[in-house]
């Protein structure tokens, strides 16, 4: 059987998403405290645990949930906010076809989840879709080469919403079981991600100039 590493319900989801619909975005953005006591405070305010500091800050929920706010170091802007809402390993090849079916069950009641609290999404497509969009990031997505090529990401949905300060949330599949070498054992997990949709767009601008 696949090794299942993180499980999260969608209804765990939505009760995520009702909590980081309230949050106070434009001070998450401007970045977490670089002082133990000042950020455990800060913390607080968003009733989160701080863990351990790693490419940004890994906090713990109130429902539970790992989150991680990614910036390059303590005081320093955040870009996003993400957690793994599900991810399965394969032991071997034989079992990337039942990991790929798990993976498909799970982002569809996900998908629907978010739907039906969000709204319909801005995007939704996979990795074979001709008008599969660019992504937020620092970094530009995949091009069609390479996901033809590694299939990565996988599926894709996107909100966007109107307030300056409102993230933009994504929601991706990756199955990690292609490389250009052939296929390996798959490595799947769905992650949800809140951007700052200032940063985002600003990289976006910087790499076409």
């Amino acid at each position: 059987m696949p090794a299942l590493t993180a499980d999260r319900t969608p209804d765990q989801l939505v009760g995520e998403m009702q909590r980081l619909t309230g949050v106070d975005w434009p001070t998450v953005w401007a970045g977490v405290p670089a002082d133990a006591e000042k950020r455990a405070h800060w913390c607080a305010g968003f009733d989160w645990h701080p863990l351990w500091f790693q490419s940004g800050l890994r906090v713990r929920t109130s429902l539970g949930s790992r989150l991680h706010l990614v910036s390059l170091g303590p005081a320093l802007p955040v870009t996003r906010a993400e957690y793994t809402l599900w991810a399965a390993r394969s032991r071997d090849l034989s079992e990337n076809d039942r990991v790929t079916d798990l993976s498909e069950i799970r982002w569809q009641a996900h998908f629907d989840a978010l739907r039906d609290y969000l709204g319909n999404p801005t995007h939704h497509s996979t990795w074979d879709s001709p008008d599969f969009p660019e992504l937020p990031g620092p970094q530009p997505w995949p091009d069609t080469r390479w996901r033809a090529e590694h299939q990565d990401p996988y599926r894709v949905a996107v909100w966007r919403f109107l307030p300056p300060h409102a993230p933009l949330v994504e929601m991706r599949m990756t199955l990690g079981a292609v490389t250009r070498r052939g296929p390996v054992p798959a490595d799947a997990r769905i992650v949800l991600a809140c951007h700052d949709p200032a940063h985002a767009d600003a990289e976006r601008q910087a790499r076409h100039g």
